[in-house]
Protein backbone atom coordinates (compact mmCIF):
# COMPACT_ATOMS: atom_id res chain seq x y z
CA UNK A 1 0.00 0.00 0.00
CA UNK A 2 3.15 2.27 0.85
CA UNK A 3 4.30 1.60 -2.61
CA UNK A 4 1.23 2.38 -4.24
CA UNK A 5 0.98 5.63 -2.46
CA UNK A 6 4.57 6.92 -3.44
CA UNK A 7 3.99 6.10 -7.43
CA UNK A 8 0.51 8.48 -7.20
CA UNK A 9 2.82 11.43 -5.78
CA UNK A 10 5.17 10.96 -8.21
CA UNK A 11 3.15 10.85 -11.18
CA UNK A 12 1.03 14.03 -9.67
CA UNK A 13 4.52 15.90 -9.40
CA UNK A 14 4.94 15.01 -13.11
CA UNK A 15 1.82 15.95 -14.03
CA UNK A 16 2.30 19.92 -12.47
CA UNK A 17 5.58 20.39 -14.10
CA UNK A 18 3.66 19.67 -17.56
CA UNK A 19 1.13 21.62 -16.91
CA UNK A 20 3.28 24.99 -15.42
CA UNK A 21 5.67 24.13 -18.64
CA UNK A 22 2.80 24.40 -21.18
CA UNK A 23 0.65 27.47 -19.73
CA UNK A 24 1.21 30.82 -20.89
CA UNK A 25 0.23 34.16 -19.79
CA UNK A 26 -0.26 37.97 -21.37
CA UNK A 27 2.24 40.30 -19.32
CA UNK A 28 3.46 43.54 -19.50
CA UNK A 29 6.45 45.03 -17.48
CA UNK A 30 7.26 48.63 -17.13
CA UNK A 31 10.13 49.82 -14.91
CA UNK A 32 10.98 53.49 -13.03
CA UNK A 33 15.02 54.31 -13.70
CA UNK A 34 17.03 56.96 -12.22
CA UNK A 35 15.03 56.99 -9.24
CA UNK A 36 16.47 59.60 -6.77
CA UNK A 37 16.44 59.89 -2.78
CA UNK A 38 17.71 63.51 -1.79
CA UNK A 39 18.34 64.43 1.97
CA UNK A 40 18.00 68.10 2.76
CA UNK A 41 20.00 70.88 3.74
CA UNK A 42 19.87 72.60 6.99
CA UNK A 43 22.95 74.65 7.62
CA UNK A 44 22.54 78.16 9.04
CA UNK A 45 24.67 81.51 8.97
CA UNK A 46 25.21 84.62 11.70
CA UNK A 47 26.55 87.54 10.94
CA UNK A 48 27.68 86.03 7.52
CA UNK A 49 29.90 83.59 9.43
CA UNK A 50 29.43 79.86 9.67
CA UNK A 51 31.18 78.81 11.81
CA UNK A 52 30.06 81.80 14.32
CA UNK A 53 33.21 82.97 15.99
CA UNK A 54 32.19 86.88 16.90
CA UNK A 55 32.70 87.80 20.45
CA UNK A 56 30.61 90.65 22.34
CA UNK A 57 31.68 92.99 24.61
CA UNK A 58 29.40 94.69 27.40
CA UNK A 59 31.75 97.32 29.05
CA UNK A 60 31.82 99.64 31.81
CA UNK A 61 28.19 98.60 32.28
CA UNK A 62 26.33 100.51 35.49
CA UNK A 63 23.16 100.07 37.53
CA UNK A 64 20.22 101.43 35.29
CA UNK A 65 21.78 100.95 32.14
CA UNK A 66 21.52 98.86 28.94
CA UNK A 67 23.33 97.25 25.79
CA UNK A 68 22.65 95.44 23.10
CA UNK A 69 23.63 92.24 21.39
CA UNK A 70 22.17 91.87 17.97
CA UNK A 71 22.70 89.67 15.08
CA UNK A 72 21.64 88.14 12.09
CA UNK A 73 20.81 84.42 11.64
CA UNK A 74 20.76 83.69 7.74
CA UNK A 75 19.08 80.27 6.50
CA UNK A 76 20.61 80.60 2.71
CA UNK A 77 22.34 78.85 -0.08
CA UNK A 78 21.61 75.68 -2.81
CA UNK A 79 18.86 73.51 -0.90
CA UNK A 80 18.59 75.38 1.92
CA UNK A 81 15.12 74.57 3.29
CA UNK A 82 12.71 76.31 6.64
CA UNK A 83 14.49 76.05 9.63
CA UNK A 84 13.23 76.09 13.70
CA UNK A 85 15.79 78.33 14.96
CA UNK A 86 16.54 77.96 19.16
CA UNK A 87 19.16 80.32 21.34
CA UNK A 88 20.95 79.88 24.02
CA UNK A 89 22.58 81.83 27.15
CA UNK A 90 25.39 79.87 28.79
CA UNK A 91 27.15 81.38 31.81
CA UNK A 92 30.41 80.08 32.10
CA UNK A 93 32.01 81.89 34.94
CA UNK A 94 31.35 85.23 37.36
CA UNK A 95 34.01 86.57 39.24
CA UNK A 96 35.20 89.42 41.12
CA UNK A 97 37.01 91.36 38.52
CA UNK A 98 38.75 94.64 39.38
CA UNK A 99 37.92 95.22 42.76
CA UNK A 100 37.37 98.50 44.76
CA UNK A 101 36.63 99.58 48.49
CA UNK A 102 32.87 99.94 48.12
CA UNK A 103 32.58 96.73 46.83
CA UNK A 104 34.68 95.58 49.89
CA UNK A 105 32.91 97.36 52.47
CA UNK A 106 29.74 96.04 51.16
CA UNK A 107 30.85 92.04 50.85
CA UNK A 108 31.95 92.83 54.71
CA UNK A 109 35.34 92.80 53.76
CA UNK A 110 39.05 94.34 55.01
CA UNK A 111 40.28 97.23 52.71
CA UNK A 112 43.98 97.56 52.72
CA UNK A 113 44.30 101.10 51.33
CA UNK A 114 48.01 100.68 50.50
CA UNK A 115 48.32 97.92 48.03
CA UNK A 116 44.54 98.18 47.22
CA UNK A 117 43.41 94.99 48.49
CA UNK A 118 40.29 92.95 49.98
CA UNK A 119 40.41 90.04 52.38
CA UNK A 120 38.34 88.51 54.74
CA UNK A 121 35.22 88.69 52.67
CA UNK A 122 32.62 87.45 54.37
CA UNK A 123 29.18 87.83 51.99
CA UNK A 124 31.67 87.81 48.81
CA UNK A 125 29.07 88.13 45.72
CA UNK A 126 29.83 87.89 41.88
CA UNK A 127 26.26 86.81 40.88
CA UNK A 128 25.44 89.93 38.04
CA UNK A 129 23.25 87.52 36.16
CA UNK A 130 20.61 87.57 38.91
CA UNK A 131 20.60 91.90 38.60
CA UNK A 132 20.74 91.86 34.45
CA UNK A 133 16.96 91.79 33.06
CA UNK A 134 16.94 90.23 29.36
CA UNK A 135 14.92 91.55 26.45
CA UNK A 136 14.41 89.55 23.33
CA UNK A 137 12.94 90.51 19.91
CA UNK A 138 12.86 88.78 16.38
CA UNK A 139 12.21 90.33 12.85
CA UNK A 140 11.79 87.50 10.32
CA UNK A 141 12.62 88.32 6.56
CA UNK A 142 11.77 86.24 3.47
CA UNK A 143 13.73 85.61 0.34
CA UNK A 144 12.61 89.16 -1.10
CA UNK A 145 14.46 90.60 2.17
CA UNK A 146 10.69 91.53 3.02
CA UNK A 147 9.71 91.65 6.73
CA UNK A 148 6.84 89.05 6.76
CA UNK A 149 6.77 88.51 11.18
CA UNK A 150 8.12 89.48 14.21
CA UNK A 151 7.41 88.56 17.70
CA UNK A 152 8.75 89.82 21.23
CA UNK A 153 9.63 86.97 23.33
CA UNK A 154 10.72 88.26 26.79
CA UNK A 155 10.74 92.30 27.69
CA UNK A 156 13.01 92.55 30.55
CA UNK A 157 10.66 90.20 32.23
CA UNK A 158 13.17 87.82 33.25
CA UNK A 159 17.12 87.83 34.27
CA UNK A 160 19.60 86.27 32.88
CA UNK A 161 20.14 83.91 35.74
CA UNK A 162 16.61 82.56 34.96
CA UNK A 163 17.19 81.89 31.54
CA UNK A 164 20.84 80.46 31.63
CA UNK A 165 20.87 76.96 30.30
CA UNK A 166 17.49 77.29 28.92
CA UNK A 167 16.96 76.95 24.90
CA UNK A 168 14.73 79.53 23.91
CA UNK A 169 12.31 79.02 20.86
CA UNK A 170 13.40 81.72 18.26
CA UNK A 171 10.80 81.05 15.83
CA UNK A 172 11.33 79.70 12.33
CA UNK A 173 13.64 81.23 9.70
CA UNK A 174 12.34 80.36 5.68
CA UNK A 175 14.55 79.10 2.89
CA UNK A 176 16.76 81.83 1.53
CA UNK A 177 15.23 84.14 4.31
CA UNK A 178 16.94 85.89 7.62
CA UNK A 179 16.32 86.39 11.06
CA UNK A 180 17.05 90.03 13.13
CA UNK A 181 18.05 88.75 16.58
CA UNK A 182 17.75 92.06 19.27
CA UNK A 183 18.55 91.21 22.72
CA UNK A 184 19.24 93.70 25.35
CA UNK A 185 21.24 93.51 28.80
CA UNK A 186 19.76 96.38 31.62
CA UNK A 187 21.78 96.24 34.86
CA UNK A 188 18.69 96.89 37.56
CA UNK A 189 18.85 99.82 39.72
CA UNK A 190 18.07 99.15 43.45
CA UNK A 191 19.12 95.88 43.50
CA UNK A 192 21.76 96.64 42.24
CA UNK A 193 24.85 97.66 44.99
CA UNK A 194 28.10 98.44 45.08
CA UNK A 195 29.03 94.54 45.83
CA UNK A 196 28.75 94.01 41.64
CA UNK A 197 31.59 96.82 41.00
CA UNK A 198 33.90 95.41 38.87
CA UNK A 199 32.71 92.05 38.96
CA UNK A 200 32.49 90.20 34.96
CA UNK A 201 30.50 87.55 33.66
CA UNK A 202 31.52 85.81 30.82
CA UNK A 203 28.65 83.79 28.47
CA UNK A 204 28.45 82.08 25.73
CA UNK A 205 25.46 82.15 23.08
CA UNK A 206 24.36 79.33 20.98
CA UNK A 207 22.42 79.53 17.96
CA UNK A 208 20.89 75.87 16.71
CA UNK A 209 18.76 75.36 13.85
CA UNK A 210 16.84 72.11 13.37
CA UNK A 211 13.98 70.76 10.51
CA UNK A 212 10.59 71.90 10.92
CA UNK A 213 9.15 68.59 12.44
CA UNK A 214 5.72 69.44 12.61
CA UNK A 215 5.57 70.92 15.97
CA UNK A 216 3.59 74.54 17.04
CA UNK A 217 3.13 76.24 19.86
CA UNK A 218 0.34 79.13 20.11
CA UNK A 219 0.64 81.32 22.31
CA UNK A 220 -1.51 84.74 23.51
CA UNK A 221 -0.18 87.72 22.60
CA UNK A 222 -0.24 91.39 23.26
CA UNK A 223 -1.16 92.16 19.30
CA UNK A 224 0.30 95.16 17.36
CA UNK A 225 3.09 96.70 17.34
CA UNK A 226 5.56 93.78 19.51
CA UNK A 227 3.04 91.16 19.83
CA UNK A 228 4.69 90.04 23.14
CA UNK A 229 4.09 86.46 23.92
CA UNK A 230 2.14 86.59 27.36
CA UNK A 231 3.76 83.75 29.35
CA UNK A 232 2.63 84.45 32.91
CA UNK A 233 -1.05 82.87 32.14
CA UNK A 234 -2.17 79.40 31.32
CA UNK A 235 -2.88 80.26 27.66
CA UNK A 236 -1.13 78.03 25.46
CA UNK A 237 -1.65 75.01 22.57
CA UNK A 238 0.09 72.82 20.52
CA UNK A 239 -0.22 71.58 17.53
CA UNK A 240 1.26 68.37 15.56
CA UNK A 241 0.91 68.45 11.52
CA UNK A 242 2.25 66.51 8.66
CA UNK A 243 4.60 69.00 6.53
CA UNK A 244 4.18 67.09 3.85
CA UNK A 245 0.99 65.16 1.92
CA UNK A 246 -2.29 64.94 -0.08
CA UNK A 247 -4.08 66.08 3.35
CA UNK A 248 -3.18 68.40 6.38
CA UNK A 249 -3.42 66.08 9.09
CA UNK A 250 -3.14 67.39 12.26
CA UNK A 251 -3.65 67.00 16.25
CA UNK A 252 -4.08 70.36 18.67
CA UNK A 253 -4.64 70.57 22.38
CA UNK A 254 -5.15 74.08 23.96
CA UNK A 255 -6.15 76.25 26.92
CA UNK A 256 -8.05 79.01 26.42
CA UNK A 257 -9.33 81.68 29.13
CA UNK A 258 -13.32 81.51 28.38
CA UNK A 259 -15.17 78.45 27.03
CA UNK A 260 -16.98 78.96 24.01
CA UNK A 261 -16.56 77.78 19.80
CA UNK A 262 -13.10 78.21 18.57
CA UNK A 263 -11.53 77.82 14.91
CA UNK A 264 -8.43 76.70 14.04
CA UNK A 265 -7.34 78.64 10.90
CA UNK A 266 -4.80 78.63 8.55
CA UNK A 267 -4.33 82.75 8.38
CA UNK A 268 -3.48 82.75 4.68
CA UNK A 269 -0.58 84.35 2.77
CA UNK A 270 -0.43 87.76 3.83
CA UNK A 271 -1.81 87.66 7.14
CA UNK A 272 -3.14 90.84 6.74
CA UNK A 273 -6.67 91.45 8.92
CA UNK A 274 -9.18 90.42 7.92
CA UNK A 275 -7.14 87.52 6.33
CA UNK A 276 -8.61 87.05 3.09
CA UNK A 277 -7.33 83.71 2.05
CA UNK A 278 -7.24 82.36 4.98
CA UNK A 279 -8.71 78.86 5.41
CA UNK A 280 -10.49 76.74 8.25
CA UNK A 281 -8.25 73.80 9.69
CA UNK A 282 -11.06 72.56 12.50
CA UNK A 283 -13.60 73.87 15.14
CA UNK A 284 -14.82 72.75 18.50
CA UNK A 285 -15.94 73.70 21.31
CA UNK A 286 -13.57 73.96 24.80
CA UNK A 287 -15.07 72.53 28.20
CA UNK A 288 -13.66 73.79 31.78
CA UNK A 289 -11.10 75.92 29.62
CA UNK A 290 -9.32 72.90 27.46
CA UNK A 291 -10.09 72.34 23.88
CA UNK A 292 -9.04 69.24 21.83
CA UNK A 293 -9.23 68.74 17.91
CA UNK A 294 -8.06 66.84 15.30
CA UNK A 295 -8.70 65.77 11.41
CA UNK A 296 -7.14 65.58 7.64
CA UNK A 297 -8.93 68.68 6.10
CA UNK A 298 -8.16 69.30 2.33
CA UNK A 299 -6.87 72.72 2.26
CA UNK A 300 -6.10 72.62 -0.90
CA UNK A 301 -3.24 74.84 -0.77
CA UNK A 302 0.72 74.53 -0.01
CA UNK A 303 1.59 76.58 2.81
CA UNK A 304 4.56 79.22 2.77
CA UNK A 305 5.70 80.64 6.30
CA UNK A 306 2.30 80.53 7.16
CA UNK A 307 0.56 81.50 10.61
CA UNK A 308 -1.89 79.39 12.47
CA UNK A 309 -4.50 80.88 15.16
CA UNK A 310 -7.05 79.65 17.38
CA UNK A 311 -9.75 82.48 17.19
CA UNK A 312 -13.02 82.51 18.81
CA UNK A 313 -15.70 81.46 16.08
CA UNK A 314 -17.49 84.45 16.63
CA UNK A 315 -14.41 86.53 15.39
CA UNK A 316 -14.46 84.46 11.77
CA UNK A 317 -16.69 84.29 8.97
CA UNK A 318 -16.47 80.93 7.73
CA UNK A 319 -18.49 82.06 4.05
CA UNK A 320 -16.28 84.46 3.28
CA UNK A 321 -13.04 82.89 5.06
CA UNK A 322 -12.44 86.13 6.59
CA UNK A 323 -11.68 87.55 10.47
CA UNK A 324 -14.58 89.95 12.01
CA UNK A 325 -13.39 90.82 14.87
CA UNK A 326 -10.00 91.21 17.27
CA UNK A 327 -10.45 89.23 20.35
CA UNK A 328 -6.35 89.46 21.47
CA UNK A 329 -7.65 88.14 25.11
CA UNK A 330 -8.51 84.83 24.01
CA UNK A 331 -6.69 84.20 20.79
CA UNK A 332 -3.70 82.20 20.49
CA UNK A 333 -1.08 82.97 17.85
CA UNK A 334 1.32 80.87 16.12
CA UNK A 335 4.82 81.11 17.87
CA UNK A 336 7.02 80.69 14.54
CA UNK A 337 5.65 80.26 10.72
CA UNK A 338 4.86 76.95 9.31
CA UNK A 339 5.12 75.16 5.85
CA UNK A 340 3.05 72.50 4.51
CA UNK A 341 3.29 70.59 0.87
CA UNK A 342 -0.05 69.80 0.26
CA UNK A 343 1.04 66.74 -2.47
CA UNK A 344 -2.20 66.77 -4.43
CA UNK A 345 -1.51 70.20 -5.87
Amino acid sequence: MKKILISVSVIAAAAAVVIGATTAYFSDTETSTGNTFTAGVIDISVDGENPWTKTYTLADMKPSQTDYINFTIENKGSGANPVNVWKTINVTKQETGVQSEPECTEEQGTWNNTDKTCTTMDAENNNIASVIDYDLSVEVFNADNAKIWWQTIYNKDVTVAEINGQPIFLGMVPANGSMEVTQSYHMKGEETGNWAQGDIMTFDIEVKGEQLRGELVLENKSGDPDWKILGNDTMKGTLAYNVKGPKFEYSFTGHVANDGNYTLIYVGPSGDYPCNGSKVIGSGSSSSGVITLSGSPDLGVDITDGKIWLVPSSTYNTSTNTMIGWDHANNLYETALISYDDTDL
